[in-house]
């Protein structure tokens, strides 16, 4: 037997692999450097098998509990390939234990000797990284129950649903656990424009917002109740279907939740008695597409729902048939191992609400209107039948099954049937699996980002400390470090510096490079376009009513093709955006490393204006870019041409408009070639687009470049501010040789304390 050790930090994104005791070899394929355990676990029973060249393991693994669950389930699985590979868990202390540390560790920082450490920038910075929102996109097509669902999360009845297509707008719900039952919201137009608020958001205030047209977004604030937000700060987002959308930005909206370079949670909610619609098809295609790439965490991040599982009469169909038949769907669609979580949101809203002060352990049906009666016969229902208890089906892991099934059993003793319902109706699997990965993904990498924040504060305040007791214990170091300051001083007022600053950051661009990526997204493009061109479906001869039909699908594929190809071009402008302004702040410690460029004839530079600055130059790319609005969408919006009252299916230059149903009710042909048709209509759209949007994509992106360029260099004068006010601090300790015993004293202790509090630090990133 091969024995395997495998210690993984989640903060660090450090993994140790030992084969029998001894470290793997330098070629190993388990040399698995600043990944993610989930990138790669997949591959470790074949890894074994190549590297090791035996059938029997026994892999111990240091690590997070839900790290090693997913070894685990891979262990399991790999039995079907006739590895046996058995696991062991050596513990360390879990993510959720590591926030209170934090959170004193911060309350010790502000009752702390050092004033730069109280400053509005650091408290800003940990609040903000704390309070780091996650969000929880919520997708679905007509009809499939998402906004029952999500109002079942939210144990409230505020999202309107009903059978037909109803979300319209886009609603953000943020979790504030201090509001309890109460939801405040703030509504914005297309433009982000605050058009009102409300307090006490009820169910008819989110009806008449829907219809509203001017409405875009509604920013929702509430308890949402299986959380907490004390850790992280949960966004349940409601979006309309891209089938049923009345704004064109919705549908880009959804395609960039799906989309490879997302990290959020999809929910993605199908209508369990109703699968292969064409709107499903089209969105899972890119689902798969953005689950075949980063491994594990790629798949886990998407989270199948299938809704309305109970409505199945007995002996008429079952739900594990039910599942059987989603799964094959979706892996019929190229989604491999889908995470399949059956449900009756319905029941499960239907408790948390009609219910919710209802004790049915002294319930009087003759006495109860007729809404909790009908629910408590749904009660009834799913007690009662094994084969509807829907958590018996969800894919959890070990842990999480034993929390549902002690929830369950704890209900059966204390004979709370409405608890046994809701448990057996799915909810609490979902929530359970929400949970986790949080617990997983976005908490390690807020404690990693918080533990960075203070690490550079702290990293400058004792740079400046040293400086401070090697000043008071050394007049000759004194006297040195005031002349290396005298010569910073004249170089940051020199014009020389400035110019040739400007030159350099005016030499940033990515003209070329950006015009290479987006020649490749309108091939991308093309290609998709000619597939379409090529597809069975249109290889044949239509009558009147086929044609009108394939041009409704053409349509509807020419508009998706179109959301597709715009969340692309986003993608790409978003990313030359922030490598350039990564490539700006490169170059601004370029020059603090350059001011010291006259003192490189001494022996020794003790003045390092990088090092006293490193604290402050934590700029947050993404919040500057934000707060300067440099990212905008209305640039690559297709501008939609008028409708044309002369519209005739021999024009199809006319086809690529809003009411393309009556261009085929005009036709007098018995039929028409299905191959020309499709050219045909999607020639104009091709053209149209790629003119409008791909060529204006190349502008765009080089007008963002002037402007991330300005916004940097007004945040550039202000760091400059910065350091001038540092280099007056440490000159008036230069001059001021006064209680020189009393400065040592002084330092010794400050120093000493910032290796206490560096040490806790360093402490929370270990496991």
């Amino acid at each position: 037997m091969v024995e395997v050790f495998i210690k993984y930090n989640p903060y660090k994104l450090e993994t140790d692999v030992k084969i029998n005791g001894r470290d793997v070899c330098e070629d190993s394929r388990l040399l698995t450097k600043e990944k993610r355990l989930q990138e790669w676990i997949e591959e470790l029973p074949d890894i074994l098998k190549d590297e090791c060249n035996d059938t029997n393991y026994r892999v111990v693994f240091k690590g997070i509990s839900p790290d090693f669950e997913d070894l685990q389930f891979i262990a399991n699985s790999a039995k079907n390939d006739d590895l046996n590979i058995s696991c062991e868990h050596k513990p360390v202390t879990e993510t959720g234990d590591k926030i209170p540390e934090i959170e004193k560790i911060f309350e010790d920082i502000q009752k702390g000797p050092f004033d730069e450490l109280r400053q509005s920038d650091l408290i800003n910075a940990f609040e903000n990284v704390k309070n780091s929102d996650f969000h929880v996109d919520v997708i679905a097509t007509m009809s499939a129950g998402k906004s029952t669902l999500i109002n079942a999360l939210l144990a409230h009845k505020l999202m309107p649903s009903k059978q037909a297509a109803c979300t319209a707008k886009i609603a953000e719900i943020k979790d504030m656990d201090e509001l309890g039952d109460v939801f405040n919201a703030d509504v914005y137009d297309k433009n982000g424009e605050r058009l009102e608020h409300l307090e006490n958001l009820t169910y008819e205030d989110m009806k008449r917002l829907n219809d509203i047209e001017d409405v875009s977004k509604i920013k929702i604030e509430g308890d949402i109740p299986f959380v907490s937000s004390e850790d992280i700060s949960l966004v349940l987002v409601d979006t309309p279907g891209p089938n049923n959308s009345r704004n064109e930005e919705h549908k880009i909206a959804t395609y960039e939740m799906i989309g490879q370079s997302s990290k959020t949670l999809v929910l993605y909610v199908l209508n369990g008695t109703q699968l292969e619609t064409n709107d499903d098809s089209n969105l899972l295609d890119d689902i798969a597409k953005s689950m075949s790439v980063g491994g594990k965490q790629s798949k886990d991040r998407f989270i199948f729902v299938v809704n309305k599982l109970d409505n199945f009469k007995k002996g008429e169909d079952s739900v594990e048939n039910a599942l059987k038949d989603v799964k094959d769907y979706l892996e019929k669609k190229g989604i491999k191992d889908p995470k399949i979580f059956p449900a009756s949101a319905l029941t499960a809203l239907n408790i948390r609400t009609i219910l919710k002060n209802v004790d049915l352990r002294s319930f009087d049906p003759n006495s109860a209107d007729d809404e909790i009666y009908d629910t408590v016969g749904d009660v009834r229902k799913l007690n009662r039948n094994d084969d509807k208890h829907l958590e018996k089906y969800a894919p959890l892991i070990p842990s999480l099954k034993s929390e549902i099934d002690g929830i369950l059993a704890k209900a059966k003793s204390e004979n709370d049937s409405k608890t046994e319902a809701l448990v057996h109706s799915g909810i609490c699997s979902i929530e359970a699996a929400i949970r986790l990965y949080v617990e997983k993904y976005a908490k390690t990498a807020k404690i990693k980002n918080i533990v960075d924040t203070f690490n550079k504060k702290l990293e400058t305040a004792e740079t400046i400390e040293k400086l401070n007791k090697e000043i008071a214990s050394n007049k000759e170091f004194a006297d040195k470090i005031q002349q290396q300051i005298s010569l910073i001083q004249r170089e940051l007022e020199s014009g020389e510096n400035a110019r040739k600053f400007e030159q350099e950051i005016s030499k940033i661009n990515y003209k070329d490079e950006i015009s290479n990526v987006i020649k490749d997204i309108e091939r991308e493009f093309q290609t998709e376009e000619t597939n379409k061109l090529r597809s069975e479906e249109f290889q044949t001869k239509f009558n009147k009513q086929q044609a009108e039909n394939a041009c409704e699908e053409l349509k509807k594929f020419a508009k998706d093709l179109e959301a597709k190809t715009v969340v692309k071009l986003e993608s790409v402008i978003s990313e030359y955006v922030q490598k350039n302004a990564q490539d700006l702040l490169a170059q601004y410690k370029q020059k603090l490393e350059n001011l010291t460029g006259e003192l490189k004839t001494t022996d020794k530079i003790d003045l390092k204006p990088l090092k006293i600055m490193a604290g402050n130059l934590d700029i947050s790319v993404e919040d500057l870019i934000e707060n300067e609005n440099l990212i905008k969408t209305e640039t690559v919006t297709v501008e939609r041409r008028k409708v044309n009252t002369e519209k005739a299916w021999y024009k199809p230059w006319t086809w690529f408009q809003d009411d393309i149903v009556k261009v085929m009710k005009r036709e007098n042909r018995e039929y028409i070639d299905g191959k020309e048709l499709s050219e045909k209509f999607l020639a104009p759209f091709e053209d149209h687009f790629i003119n409008k949007n791909i060529k204006s994509a190349e502008e765009y992106a080089t007008e963002q470049a002037k402007t991330v360029q300005e916004a940097f260099k007004k945040e550039f004068k202000k760091l400059d501010e910065v350091l001038k006010n540092k280099l007056n601090e440490l000159s008036q300790r230069t001059q001021d040789r006064d209680n020189t015993d009393k400065a040592i004293e002084e330092s010794e202790k400050r120093l000493q304390w910032l290796k206490d509090i560096r040490g806790r630090i360093d402490a929370i990133l270990e496991i």
